[in-house]
C-alpha cells in the first residue's frame, strides 16, 4: 500500500539550508528512487490551518517501512543532518495511503 512522506519545516540557517537543498538534490533524488519514493509535492505557500510552516514536501513511497528506510538510509544521512540542522519547527509524519474497499 502506498504511504506518504510529509515534511514540513522553517528554515532558520540558509547558508546551511543551501547546502542541503539544492546542494544535495542529486543525493536526495538518488536515495529517494532506491527506496521507490518520489516528491509530489514541494511548496513554500502550503495552506496550513495552523502552526504555519514556511515549506512542505510531500513523498510516496511504496510502503511505510520505505519510508522509513530511507529516512535512515546511512547514504542520506550526510543530507538529512544538513536538513536537521538548518531548520526548526519540523514536522514529519509517514501514513499510509487508503485502500478502497473492495465491491
Amino acid at each position: 500500500m502506498a504511504a506518504y512522506f510529509i515534511v514540513a519545516y522553517d528554515v532558520s540557517d540558509p547558508e546551511t539550508f543551501a547546502r542541503y537543498n539544492p546542494g544535495s538534490m542529486h543525493l536526495i533524488l538518488r536515495t529517494l528512487d532506491k527506496h521507490g519514493g518520489t516528491i509530489l509535492s514541494v511548496g513554500q505557500d502550503a495552506a496550513w490551518l495552523a502552526d504555519q510552516r514556511e515549506r512542505t514536501i510531500v513523498m510516496e513511497f511504496p510502503s511505510v517501512a520505505a519510508a522509513r528506510a530511507w529516512e535512515d538510509d546511512p547514504e542520506f544521512l550526510p543530507a538529512r543532518r544538513l536538513r536537521e540542522a538548518s531548520t526548526t519547527n519540523r514536522f514529519e509524519v509517514m501514513v499510509e495511503g487508503l485502500s478502497p474497499p473492495n465491491g
